[in-house]
């Protein structure tokens, strides 16, 4: 027999329904074999994946050097509902259909159990709420159905608790056992074991959590015979400080359940109705909801610009996001050069204001990359190969030559500042935040170089780590100088330094070698490349897209020899690189081959989650990298759309569009450019964007040879074959 003894509490709530598109929801009746590739969950300050082990909290991270590593939390809200009935749970088994829905426009995920034979029904959900972004919640609604009497049996509802294993990161104490009655909460306070560097983190993280109620025992829910509903949420707060977590507890049981669930539901309505929504339109429903969810999964790792309570800094983005990050798969929740080659120029038109904060990351951590510097010997700032809390490198401690080699990642910095700046234009954000690292990666740039009549970077290691201590890398040495480059620039607009230091870096821009083969007319990847050696990935071929370098006959050969020699098994955004860089070719049928290898073998089915490697290899779950990839190859190689800046001025670029196969026409709201939203459709025969704004702006556009002054507001049409431009300025 059960234990009837408990404290009994139903929260009777209206049920939220929504007509959701098809396009945004993903339903499957079984899940994924591996439950990693289950979907990633997150608000920018807290993430789990759903039935996991653990929930991540931004910039939180244990262990010293190389053994850094986002600090598990266990997954108290992980949590499930059991039917049973006085006798016992046994009952459980009895469900006829099960399913599982997640809602990538509303931000959650459900799961439902029908019982046919007894007329009863159980639905879940679970989400981190976008809007109260301290707080996690579970909901119970059980029901009968319509054609059940109503004075049939009472049944009871087990809630379960599965958080996984004690944490190896936190120890945690108990400081209130609490008393929901009274409103006085169960409270755990949480303290990492071992700091990452203590010159640059004195203190261990300290972390509050706070249960609405405890279920450290299972509970049990009564649900009597003449009663159609039961409903229960359960609700868990976590910060670093007690009082917001405590507010945001109280501020969430002010709302009632319904007001709760819409108001998170509210908040990615606005991110997907007024920051950035793409629609497919044409027999692509697959691909439509693979972009979606591709979006939802790199969108919800970003902070909330609005929130309950303020956001603390922001702690970078990872890999394979927040809600994975304790594992060597995850790449223990570190930031990698894939933040700003891979995925802020996705972010930057979500909202400006996600890739400030990406970049502020970076910012805030130009002490840890100018020590980086000094302990190797050289001057400026090297950015680690993997940064967490203080900056430091912290990259594991099996592959110290990565960090050592793989020097790219600082110009890889700068490159992400200039861009960002050439769709932006903001002179204040480039004085302020750009300039200061762009000087430093100059410097270090500098002192890392050897020079003589020529200069090189030796014993260096390109994106393709299958080729270690080589000499002049092409893809570092391309980035290197346009580092350089817009440090002289830069420098010219924010500072009165030397006109000798500006030389030295105008200097080795200039004599920085950028390998070629006369005969075969290519790049060799780096200094004693032989033909035919298998790469990783994507390397050489960025010359093109995205660093835009090399657009002549040069890299059309690059392209084609080094997608023969790529490894079937690189990471996903590979494939995609060389969709977008023969898309400028206008080689079609090469680029919509490599589009659809970019995503089908790396897109789980159920929940489209993305693989690092192709299904069937071991690899990274969530991957966001390939997610940015995937994403730039579908705005910026088929859309034909660049943002660069010339001199002084910031040019909007357009080339003549195309679309993959199956679609008819892609509508992307918004595109940002300065201070404007643009509306942007784009199809196989033509572009048109129609941008709106305000203030005093002045820009270019170039198409082709023809360059058109813009202002705020404008109204662009580009045809397949036409060589004009048709421009309506609104000005």
């Amino acid at each position: 027999m059960l234990n009837l003894s408990f404290v009994f509490v139903i929260c009777l709530i209206e049920s939220v329904t929504a007509s959701t598109p098809d396009a945004y929801i993903l339903r499957t009746q079984s899940l994924p074999a591996d439950l990693n590739f289950m979907p990633s969950l997150s608000n920018g300050h807290l993430g789990y994946t759903v039935f996991g082990d653990a929930i991540f909290m931004n910039g939180v991270y244990n262990g010293a050097g190389g053994n850094s590593r986002r600090a598990r939390i266990p997954n108290w809200i992980n949590i499930t509902a059991e039917l049973c009935d006085p006798t016992g749970c046994q009952i459980n088994n009895a469900h006829t259909d099960v399913g599982y829905e997640m809602d990538i426009r509303g931000g959650y995920f459900k799961y439902r159990k029908e019982y046919s034979s007894l007329g009863l029904t159980l639905e879940q959900r679970t989400y981190p709420h976008r809007y109260y972004n301290r707080a996690l919640v579970y909901e119970l609604l059980a029901y009968r159905n319509t054609s059940t009497p109503l004075n049939s049996d009472s049944q009871y509802l087990k809630l379960s608790q599965h958080p996984g294993t004690a944490s190896d990161a936190f120890d945690f104490e108990v400081l209130n056992n609490g008393s929901f009655a009274l409103e006085d909460y169960r409270i755990l306070r949480g303290v990492t074991k071992v700091v990452e560097l203590q010159q640059f983190q004195p203190n261990p993280h300290e972390i509050y959590v706070i249960f609405s109620e405890s279920l450290e025992q299972p509970r049990v829910l009564h649900w009597p015979a003449g009663q159609r509903e039961l409903r229960h949420r359960i609700i868990i707060c976590l910060d670093r400080e007690q009082s917001v977590a405590r507010k945001e507890m109280q501020d969430m049981l002010k709302l009632s359940p319904d007001a709760m669930l819409q108001s998170h539901i509210d908040a990615w309505t606005d991110f997907w109705d007024k920051q950035f929504s793409i629609e497919i339109i044409g027999n692509a429903l697959e691909l439509s909801r693979i972009v979606n969810a591709g979006i939802f999964y790199m969108a919800s790792s970003l902070p909330a610009l609005s929130s309950n309570q303020a956001n603390e800094a922001y702690g970078g983005l990872s890999p394979t996001g927040l809600a994975r990050g304790n594992l060597d798969a995850d790449y223990e929740g570190h930031s990698f050069w894939d933040t700003e080659i891979w995925m802020l120029p996705v972010v930057t038109q979500f909202n400006y204001e996600f890739s400030k904060q990406l970049l502020d990351y970076r910012y805030n951590h130009l002490e840890g990359a100018r020590y980086n510097a000094r302990i190797m010997g050289n001057r400026g700032a090297r950015f680690p190969w993997e940064s967490a809390f203080t900056g430091t490198e912290v990259i594991n401690p099996c592959c110290v030559e990565i960090a050592q080699q793989e020097i790219h990642i600082s110009p890889d910095i700068s490159f992400g500042l200039q861009k960002f700046f050439a769709q932006t234009n903001d002179y204040a954000w480039l004085c302020q935040r750009a300039w200061p690292i762009a000087a430093d990666v100059a410097e270090f740039l500098v002192s890392r170089s050897a020079c003589e009549d020529t200069c090189h970077f030796l014993n260096v290691m390109g994106p393709d780590e299958d080729h270690s201590d080589v000499n002049d890398n092409v893809y570092t040495n391309a980035v290197a100088k346009i580092a350089l480059d817009f440090a002289v620039w830069a420098g010219s607009k924010c500072s009165n330094s030397s006109t000798e230091t500006f030389e030295q870096w105008r200097q080795l821009r200039d004599k920085l070698v950028i390998l070629h083969d006369a005969q075969l007319d290519y790049h060799p990847q780096h200094s004693g490349y032989t033909l035919g050696e298998t790469v990783k990935q994507a390397d050489t071929i960025l010359l093109g897209y995205p660093l835009q370098f090399d657009s002549s006959s040069t890299h059309l050969n690059d392209l084609q020899y080094y997608a023969n020699v790529t490894r079937a098994t690189g990471p996903a955004m590979t494939w995609s690189m060389f969709a977008a860089n023969y898309l400028s070719t206008k080689q079609d049928w090469r680029a919509h081959e490599y589009f659809a290898r970019g995503y089908q073998n790396y897109v789980h089915k159920e929940f489209k989650v993305w693989s690092e490697v192709p299904i069937g290899y071991n690899g990274s779950a969530n991957f966001l990298t390939g997610i940015g990839g995937f994403l730039q190859s579908l705005i910026f190689g088929y859309g034909g759309l660049n943002f660069a800046r010339a001199g002084d001025t910031s040019q909007l670029q357009l080339s003549t569009p195309n679309v993959p196969p199956d679609v008819q026409q892609v509508l992307i709201k918004y595109i940002k450019f300065a201070q404007s939203n643009c509306t942007w459709t784009f199809q196989y025969s033509s572009s048109n964007m129609i941008c709106t704004g305000q203030g005093n702006q002045s820009f270019e556009l170039l198409q082709g040879n023809q360059r058109k002054p813009l202002g705020h507001s404008f109204n662009v049409t580009l045809n397949r074959g036409d060589p004009n431009m048709y421009i309506n300025v609104i000005n």
